[in-house]
């Protein structure tokens, strides 16, 4: 599991448990070697620079943002990134600008037009000109943000760490409503990125519940329970929903960690299907197939309207994988040695693998148009186009 458990331990009492532990434990699933493939499908290498620090030990996932001609990229000491992928040249610099923050980022990126939105460590939300990287503005969060702000027309949503969800005027930074909601002592190190629609947020919590804001007034519209804790122990009872819950056709798709992944009516809440999938990832949705990668790294295709299994791949089992993400048609995932895997989402099969950064992939790619960017833990940026 390369989920750190993230709260219930004070800085002085995690100072002494790793001063008293003279070895790691072994991984929960120990890695495959790499399996073959076929070769069929290529990663063409058409960009790369390094965005500072990196995410590094942190345990942050720093998604970049890539958006028509502009790359976005912070890391875990404050440094943030603009380039101007044009500009590339013998001559020319596609730095386009570059802005110290005094505090590390927390989350992923969020570009939205040529506004730029950031979390902080210390529990801020900025707005940054995407053209210059001036501070538009600024406000203060009730924790730290581990996933990024999500946007839907003027309506800003954030997601923190004590379990509270905000929503923000996008233009202001004015907070419009507060929903709060309880979290066990014990969690995932890391917060589900909500889902915001014209009327509601879905948004996953640490008790193993989905809930559906609306986006007037914040208040809970319905709520489901995903999990269920079991177990005496709080490790045992964790049941977090770490994964952003992703909507298509009708379809509320969300799973959680030590629980099931569920199909959920979205007006409703109300289960349509569930199986006993355990994920801390997002599920992906293409062509009516729901795509999870589980805690174990094996990844399952399922029918979207019935839950049935399609197929189920586990050449990568324990490999530490990122969500999957699709690519040209192509499902892509990272690994924790820094190796892009291409597999056919009809099949499952394995067509195709790149190496990139031996320090390993933690953030989920992005994907924009036929380009997909890869951020590794240390800092180091690619684009990619797929070759067939």
């Amino acid at each position: 599991m390369h989920q750190t458990l993230f709260k219930g331990i004070t800085a002085t009492l995690l100072a002494v448990l790793l001063a008293g532990c003279s070895s790691l434990p072994e991984p929960q699933y120990p890695p495959a070697p790499l399996p073959s493939h076929s070769g069929e499908a290529r990663l063409h290498s058409v960009w790369q620079d390094h965005s500072g620090y990196g995410e590094r030990w942190r345990g942050y996932q720093l998604l970049p943002a890539l958006q028509g001609k502009y790359l976005i990229a912070a890391d875990a000491q404050g440094q943030v990134q603009a380039f101007d992928l044009t500009r590339s040249g013998f001559l020319r610099s596609d730095l386009l600008w570059s802005k110290d923050l005094g505090v590390g980022v927390s989350s992923g990126i969020t570009l939205h037009n040529t506004t730029l939105y950031i979390t902080t460590q210390n529990g801020d939300l900025l707005a940054l000109d995407l053209n210059t990287g001036n501070e538009l503005w600024r406000e203060r969060l009730s924790s730290e943000a581990l996933s990024p702000a999500q946007i839907h027309n003027e309506l800003l949503v954030v997601h923190t760490a004590d379990g509270k969800l905000t929503g923000f005027q996008r233009e202001t930074g004015r907070q419009l409503w507060l929903h709060d909601s309880l979290i066990p002592a014990l969690t995932l190190r890391g917060t589900a990125t909500p889902t915001v629609t014209s009327l509601q947020t879905f948004a996953g919590f640490a008790n193993g519940k989905v809930v559906a804001v609306d986006n007037r007034t914040g208040q809970a519209r319905w709520e489901a329970r995903v999990a269920q804790p079991q177990g005496r122990t709080d490790i045992e009872r964790l049941v977090d929903v770490n994964g952003q819950p992703r909507l298509a056709e009708g379809q509320l798709i969300a799973n959680s960690y030590q629980g099931q992944t569920h199909a959920l009516d979205p007006f409703t809440g109300r289960s349509r299907w569930s199986r006993d999938l355990s994920s801390y990832h997002a599920p992906v949705i293409h062509d009516r197939k729901v795509f999870v990668v589980d805690e174990a790294s094996r990844i399952h295709a399922l029918d979207l309207f019935s839950g049935n299994s399609l197929w189920m791949q586990d050449a990568l089992f324990g490999r530490e994988l990122t969500e999957p993400v699709l690519l040209s048609g192509t499902l892509v995932v990272a690994d924790f040695q820094g190796y892009l895997h291409l597999l056919n989402p009809e099949t499952g099969e394995l067509t195709g693998r790149r190496n990139f950064d031996l320090d390993g992939i933690r953030a989920t790619p992005v994907v924009n148009e036929d380009r997909l960017l890869v951020h590794s833990i240390r800092g180091r940026l690619g684009l990619f186009t797929l070759k067939k």
